[in-house]
């Protein structure tokens, strides 16, 4: 439960209809209906009953809605009395939004622990969605800031690359191909775990490459559970699968025109307004990450370079 899904809650039985408070909190009626059901889901109760016309209160609804009442009105109260306090923006919580792939890796929640770090009152949401969905609702003010994969270059939004996500191929350890380097015709000749509904398969449609698809799953851990089982080789972006290959679970396969196919995400948000101060940190923390994996790269680099030599 946060401040945010209370003030949606109140602001819903206040128009008693959930399109006009979506309107009032300028947040798309989606995500007043998800922050609904999230509310409705962790205390495992029924508050509101959809009608035709609008929304009306259950007896459990109109209970609960008169014990937050209180706490909104002293939330109210201690941000107008502290409302210049550098601790204020600790109080609000940070919405970040992001498509899928970025979400599904690991990548947006390791980032926000990262300012959770620094700000332990911190509450924050992750809003995740399609690429262009994302931008429309970053436009829309439902959240200052996200990280994206498939941008639309819309002239009100500042695009910064922020990552080169690398597709990688891997298998049990116990699987001939972890010590093959199969062509990527050959990779996709073997059965294949793959997540449902990512570009992987349009990509290598398009390309002309047959696929032998053994199992689509919704989610990356899926994924790796399925891989591990032995029924396949799985695809998937380098950082949902570090921890597994570190640890020995997972081989990695060599196969260099994959490399290829990776994509390229973007930090967005929008030109025509400032930043609020913790999504500015935020912002930080992102350049910070980048910095410090570009600086990783070229050491890489460098201690794979051949020294040059000088003959006399």
């Amino acid at each position: 439960m946060t401040l945010h899904q209370l003030r949606i809650f109140e602001c819903v039985v206040k128009h008693r209809n959930i399109t006009k408070a979506s309107a009032a909190l300028h947040i798309s009626q989606p995500s007043v209906s998800q922050q609904l059901r999230l509310l409705e889901e962790e205390f495992a109760t029924k508050f509101l009953i959809r009608l035709n016309q609008g929304v009306e209160l259950t007896p459990e609804g109109e209970e609960f809605f008169n014990g937050i009442r209180p706490l909104l009105a002293e939330a109210e109260n201690l941000e107008k009395r502290f409302k210049t306090s550098p601790k204020a923006n600790d109080t609000a919580p940070l919405i970040v939004g992001g498509s899928r792939n970025v979400s599904s890796v690991n990548i947006l929640p390791r980032l926000l622990m990262a300012l959770k770090e620094r700000h332990p009152s911190l509450q924050f949401i992750l809003e995740t969605d399609h690429s262009l969905a994302i931008e429309k609702r970053l436009l829309a003010s439902e959240f200052e800031i996200a990280l994206i994969t498939n941008p639309s270059h819309r002239a009100e939004i500042v695009y910064e690359p922020y990552e080169e996500m690398e597709l990688v191929a891997f298998c049990l350890p116990t699987n001939p191909l972890a010590r093959k380097k199969p062509t990527l015709k050959e990779l996709v000749e073997c059965p294949l775990v793959l997540r449902g509904g990512g570009r992987l398969e349009k990509v290598l449609m398009n390309l002309g490459y047959r696929m032998n698809v053994a199992l689509r799953c919704q989610a990356s851990t899926s994924v790796k559970t399925a891989v591990r089982m032995g029924m396949g080789v799985g695809i998937l972006y380098r950082n949902a699968v570090a921890s597994r290959v570190g640890r020995g679970n997972l081989s990695l396969i060599d196969v260099p025109e994959l490399k290829q196919l990776g994509i390229q995400s973007f930090v967005i948000f929008d030109k025509r307004k400032p930043l609020a101060p913790m999504a500015q940190e935020f912002l930080q923390i992102l350049h910070e990450k980048n910095d410090s994996q570009l600086a990783a790269n070229d050491k890489r680099v460098q201690v794979g370079r051949m020294p040059s030599l000088s003959f006399h």
